[in-house]
């Protein structure tokens, strides 16, 4: 006699096979039973999973290939700035050593030659000398000179004898 269960069996095939077979798949890892079920759905050979390797193998070498690109490009913008950095500190050396020449005394005075603006002699002043003059008199006073008639007189004398010399006002 011929149960249901072996008929159903028989008319299932080998999927009732792989029910069985499924259920000792589940103790093993979850990559072994997904590349499984994809290799029984895609029906895959020994070729196909050679394929499927050198593809994987081929992405990866396009990824490395994708970052290697973009490390050479940004090693090249590095160098392009460092250059447009070291040019941005050499105008702005030359920029302050522009600053420093104007503003120096000689480039003044050319700039102010230039515009029309001439440059004046230094004013010289005159020494002072002390003057005799009594601060204690009254003003109004008659501006008589007060000096003895015997100093006036050995002043006269000395004067037509050496010659005429500056001498001081006696004071009081």
């Amino acid at each position: 006699m011929i149960s249901t269960r072996t008929l159903t069996r028989r008319r299932l095939g080998s999927a009732g096979v792989q029910h069985v077979h499924s259920r000792r798949r589940r103790t093993r890892g979850f990559v072994q039973v997904a590349s499984m079920a994809a290799a029984d759905r895609l029906h895959l050979n020994a070729f196909g999973h050679a394929y499927l390797g050198l593809g994987a193998a081929l992405i990866c070498v396009l990824f490395y290939l994708g970052f290697a690109a973009q490390i050479t490009q940004a090693s090249y913008d590095i160098a392009r700035l460092q250059d447009q950095q070291r040019q941005l500190l050499a105008e702005q050396d030359q920029l302050r050593y522009q600053e420093v020449t104007q503003h120096a005394p000689a480039q003044v005075q050319q700039s102010a030659a230039q515009s029309g603006m001439a440059r004046t002699t230094p004013t010289k002043y005159v020494s002072t000398q002390a003057v005799a003059i009594d601060l204690q008199a009254s003003i109004g006073a008659s501006a008589t000179d007060s000096t003895p008639l015997w100093q006036r007189m050995v002043a006269a004398v000395v004067n037509t004898v050496v010659g005429p010399h500056d001498v001081m006002a006696a004071t009081r």
